[in-house]
């Protein structure tokens, strides 16, 4: 268990930690305002990322990880293979409408292309697959390898305004690496099945639950940026953009925990009721001191932090950098109480129906503040939607009796 948390720890140390590594010499080579551009870019390729994905590394690995013969492994990667086509088709298709829609994504091509390529590629990698077979570390260590290459790159390719594209550029190629990597492990110890249509959409309408419930809970946690964009001048984006990326790599370190234990609470289910409430307790103990931390650390050191990490020219970024802190407790309740907790006790589509409202919440908010407040608009935004999340785990577990600190024996919740 100890190590399956230190490999999810390690995804997360490659996608947060490894790219901040960039941030101080990007944020000053770029300035705020073609700082904003890469950020809405970015921001809006994760969505494309996150459609491509599709949640498969929880319902395809669950697939695998009940297959008795080989011959099931091999279609449900030929499943996941052709799924991840189609959805990539789509998302070319959503970036083709982009840079007709939106006016700064037509005055910048070349930034557009890049930025969704690079975060396709990175879906591509069969992530899936390794931690289905119990190699979550493997999987870790591509990520890893191929995010860290790509943030070497920034230092030696990328030195004014007009290389932004190429940040994109690298890091498509290390994704790409990765992925070319990750595939022929796969594929030297299962037989390559050409993707059919059918099984296609089949293996897209399995696992239609799971993508909606990860994605809906990422989009507002993600995409902000390119919300924001819609909405307020490149300059201030940038200023946004600075504090969230500062803020998520710092409220990372509350996810993996209950990532990785999610599985051990869903087995610790079937075998004591009670024993899953303890560890569950645990868990929230344990977060919630570290959210509480964070969070007075970030809104004392707001003015400090921005200063050193970005630079003095966006010090209007510490407002938004205060506002933001205040999601990390919050981070913690919706990780423990509801990745860990409801989506162990099956109650996904309750989870579903809380994301979906959170996301409803975040768009609304966004477009009546951020008009009006810009990235300070928008960082209230993006606190209030956590909030609704808190709000909305709470009250499912109230009704269905299942608060951890209050339930007394195993009920009927089904």
């Amino acid at each position: 268990m100890l190590f399956d948390v230190g490999s999810v720890y390690g995804v997360q140390l490659g996608a947060y930690i490894i790219p901040l590594v960039t941030v101080p010499y990007l944020s000053r080579v770029l300035g705020p305002a073609s700082w904003g551009l890469l950020a809405m870019a970015q921001a809006f390729a994760l969505y494309g990322s996150l459609i491509v994905d599709y949640g498969f590394i929880f319902s395809a690995s669950r697939q695998i990880v009940s297959a008795t013969e080989d011959t099931e492994i091999e279609n449900v990667i030929a499943g996941v293979l052709g799924a991840k086509l189609l959805l990539a088709l789509a998302v070319a298709m959503s970036a083709w409408a982009a840079y007709y829609l939106v006016p700064l994504f037509h005055q910048h091509p070349l930034l557009l292309s890049a930025a969704v390529c690079a975060e396709v590629v990175r879906a591509l990698l069969p992530a899936f697959y390794f931690f289905g077979i119990r190699r979550v570390a493997l999987a870790s260590m591509l990520d890893i390898l191929s995010r860290f290459a790509a943030a070497l790159g920034v230092f030696f390719f990328v030195h004014d305004a007009k290389d932004a594209w190429k940040v994109f550029a690298l890091q498509g190629i290390g994704g790409m690496l990765a992925c070319a990597l990750g595939t022929a492990m796969m594929y030297s110890r299962h037989r390559f099945l050409w993707p059919q249509l059918g099984r296609s959409v089949r293996t897209l309408r399995e696992g239609g639950g799971m993508f909606l419930f990860r994605s809906a809970y990422h989009i507002f946690s993600l995409g902000n940026a390119f919300i924001l964009g819609l909405f307020a001048p490149p300059q201030d984006v940038g200023y946004y953009a600075g504090a969230e990326k500062i803020n998520s790599a710092a409220v990372s370190v509350l996810s993996p925990l209950s990532t990785a234990l999610y599985p051990h609470s869903t087995a610790l289910l079937q075998e004591s009721f009670d024993k899953a409430v303890r560890l569950t307790k645990a868990s929230l103990y344990a977060m919630s001191a570290v959210g509480i931390a964070l969070m007075l650390f970030m809104w004392a050191a707001s003015h400090f932090v921005i200063g050193i990490i970005l630079g003095l020219k966006y010090q209007p970024a510490a407002a938004a950098f205060s506002i933001l802190s205040l999601r990390a407790p919050m981070l913690a309740w919706t990780n423990v109480l509801g990745f860990q907790w409801l989506l162990a006790l099956g109650l996904e589509k309750s989870f579903q129906r809380i994301t979906m409202a959170a996301l409803v919440i975040n768009f609304s908010l966004a477009a009546f503040l951020a008009p009006r407040f810009s990235f300070i608009g928008m960082a209230w935004a993006v606190v209030a939607s956590h909030a609704a999340m808190v709000i909305g785990v709470y009250l499912v577990l109230r009704r269905r009796k299942l608060n951890p600190f209050t339930v007394s024996a195993q009920p009927s919740h089904a």
